[in-house]
């Protein structure tokens, strides 16, 4: 069998067994943590008799393994159960919840992503004189600073000081939704945007810089870069057309993987931001003990990391087909 079919397919069979293992983890979890949830859906006031009919209508009657069928079987069809705050269907809930975490994260992760690599190979290119010394700190910094904290000193200043842009929310509150688009095409929107992309778009730009940047210095110091500059050419063409094209091949597969992770960053952000989010209706699920969202925000967290993976994974196996010798040989 072709080596590169082979390699797609032992990709698929783990891909497949974590994804099992994510959703059963994701069972239990929410089973024994803290919390009731049975006190989201009955009131005190109710009689053991309702309060038993209740319960078993939501299957919480049942015993362990039989709720893990039922809760298989609702997953197969696309079933994440119904809030225990809100009385509505958890999926189309999460759904519109995940299109406002995107409206911010891939922006942020697009500045990132194409600031990043271009300022690390400067700094690649410039390495130990000031502007590596200094950009270097700079972003070293950016990246160790908590996300809520720079988030609170963009509200104080630009939102309390200046008064530029609002402090929170995606919306004012007398604002009324006409439709999906015009709910992330209207001015309104982008004000109240401005400060979660650039500060959320300023934490990921670490990442990439300082890969690009690692990356870039090995690039040099090969034989291809010598060789072009024994050839004469513009020091600038060698840097952008040879050099940053092969330092970026690895940056590519951690792309995907920041994609994936921007989800679990996104709690903190909308926090701060109060943006109605996955990750802010992840949180406050956790907090109220409404585990069927709860596990569902999880759910989609962890299914898109697993899944930008294991797309990484196959064209990684394209642009590069050494990777499916190591894949083989593992």
């Amino acid at each position: 069998m072709n080596k590169k079919v082979t390699f797609i397919l032992q990709r698929l069979a783990l891909t497949l067994v974590s994804l099992f293992a994510v959703v059963t983890l994701l069972f239990l979890l929410f089973r024994i943590m803290p919390g009731d949830p049975a006190s989201q859906l009955v009131s005190p006031r109710f009689s053991d008799e309702q309060r038993q009919a209740i319960l078993a209508q939501h299957g919480l009657t049942q015993p362990l393994h039989i709720q893990y069928l039922y809760y298989l079987e609702n997953l197969a069809q696309g079933n994440l159960g119904v809030s225990f705050q809100y009385g509505r269907p958890v999926l189309p809930f999460l759904l519109n919840k995940t299109l406002n975490t995107l409206s911010i994260t891939v922006p942020a992760l697009f500045l990132a992503f194409t600031f990043g690599p271009f300022i690390g190979a400067n700094f690649a290119w410039n390495r130990n004189e000031s502007l590596d010394s200094y950009g270097t700190g700079l972003v070293l910094i950016a990246f160790a600073a908590p996300i809520f904290w720079t988030g609170m000193l963009a509200i104080m200043v630009f939102s309390f000081w200046l008064g530029w842009l609002p402090s929170s929310g995606m919306h004012s509150a007398t604002y009324t939704e006409t439709s999906l688009v015009g709910r992330f095409a209207s001015l309104e929107f982008i004000r109240h945007a401005i400060l979660p992309i650039l500060i959320f778009g300023l934490w990921r730009l670490s990442q990439p810089t300082l890969i690009m940047r690692n990356n870039m210095i090995d690039v040099i110091g090969a034989d291809f870069i010598k060789l072009k500059r024994a050839e004469g050419l513009d020091e600038r063409r060698i840097m952008y057309r040879h050099g940053a094209r092969n330092a970026l091949l690895p940056l590519v597969h951690y792309m995907a993987l920041a994609f994936g992770f921007a989800f679990g960053g996104s709690i903190i952000l909308e926090t701060v931001f109060s943006w109605p989010g996955v990750g802010r209706a992840m949180w406050t699920a956790v907090l109220a003990s409404d585990y069927p969202v709860a596990q569902g925000a999880f759910m989609i967290i962890s299914v898109a990391i697993i899944l930008l993976n294991f797309l990484v994974d196959v064209l990684s196996v394209y642009v590069d087909p050494r990777v499916a010798d190591t894949g083989v040989e593992t």
